[in-house]
């Protein structure tokens, strides 16, 4: 069972994308009839990337944050076949509005168009009951304000905020060239 037939959202009609129908330079929708969720990044090898569906495969070790207006738990997981560290996104569908699942059925939509160095990819998802997995890579660093907190608690020097900003203008960028507008919301505290 993909997202995508699940009976927790069955009252919202999505078709999924067939890879043969996705262009490299456009994340311009192409609806088709069969699933295919797990799909392998271009810039990836396949001996790099985690496609398992089978949540036996997946050992959560800790919470490492939260998401979606509170509806998702971000975990650091390892793939118990390959020993490798990677992220899992839970999120109780049966919690979520029509408008919060739409949403999310978007994110998971889109992700497999995305193709740049500094986007994260989603390499897999799946269901488990009501609940939604979605597996991407470990980032070690976290996010900026990780970074800030953890490691410059005094202030980043002027060097390291242009690299991050740089990678960051880099990949919206990228979005906005294949008409992707992507919503920032700032995690300060």
């Amino acid at each position: 069972m993909s997202l995508l037939d699940c009976f927790c959202i069955s009252r919202t009609q999505v078709e999924s994308l067939r890879p043969e129908k996705q262009s490299e330079t456009s994340i311009h929708q192409h609806l088709v009839d069969e699933p295919t969720l797990s799909r392998l990044p271009s810039s990836t090898r396949a001996s790099e990337v985690i496609c398992s569906t089978n949540v036996s495969h997946y050992e959560l070790q800790v919470e490492i944050g939260r998401g979606f207006d509170n509806l998702t738990s971000v975990h650091l997981a390892r793939h118990t076949p390959t020993g490798t560290l990677v992220t899992i996104k839970i999120t109780n569908l049966e919690n979520c509005t029509e408008e919060r699942l739409k949403a999310l059925q978007k994110a998971v939509i889109l992700s497999h168009f995305f193709r740049h160095p500094n986007i994260t990819t989603y390499w897999t998802c799946f269901t488990v009951g009501s609940w939604l997995w979605v597996i991407s890579p470990f980032m070690a660093y976290g996010s900026a304000s990780q970074l800030l907190r953890t490691y410059f608690p005094e202030g980043m020097s002027e060097t390291l905020i242009r690299s991050i900003l740089f990678g960051a203008v880099r990949g919206l960028n990228y979005l906005h060239q294949n008409g992707c507008i992507h919503r920032i919301y700032m995690d300060i505290m």
